[in-house]
């Protein structure tokens, strides 16, 4: 269930950091008619509905810390699975620890779009 208010604080925030531009046609419609609707009845309760909303809010409400470690987590998954594969944790064992510490994961984040 979405309350009026969660949907508006959230327009509000996506607005502000640029990721309402990011939204396609169809889901900025979607998200000014369920903010319109929500408006009038107080809350949303259809649930495929709100599984739709769900997903534009999570797109709404991102930030570049999460992008980067998103990203850095695909990066580190491709990396473990591809250096498993080839053997190189039995010359470089540190290198297994360092895809899972979180920092190094956000710092893969940072340089994932250019390689």
């Amino acid at each position: 269930m979405l309350h009026y208010t969660e949907l508006l604080s959230s327009f509000k925030k996506g607005f502000r950091n640029g990721n309402w531009k990011k939204l396609n046609r169809a889901e900025k419609a979607l998200y000014r008619v369920s903010l319109w609707y929500a408006r009038v009845k107080g809350r949303i309760v259809n649930q495929k509905l709100v599984e739709l909303l769900l997903g534009i809010l999570e797109r709404l409400l991102e930030t570049l810390g999460m992008r980067m470690l998103k990203r850095g987590i695909e990066r580190a998954t491709e990396m473990l699975e591809k250096y498993e594969q080839s053997g190189v944790f039995k010359w470089a064992p540190q290198l297994k620890k360092w895809l899972r510490h979180p920092d190094y994961i956000t710092w893969l984040g940072t340089f994932s779009r250019w390689g």
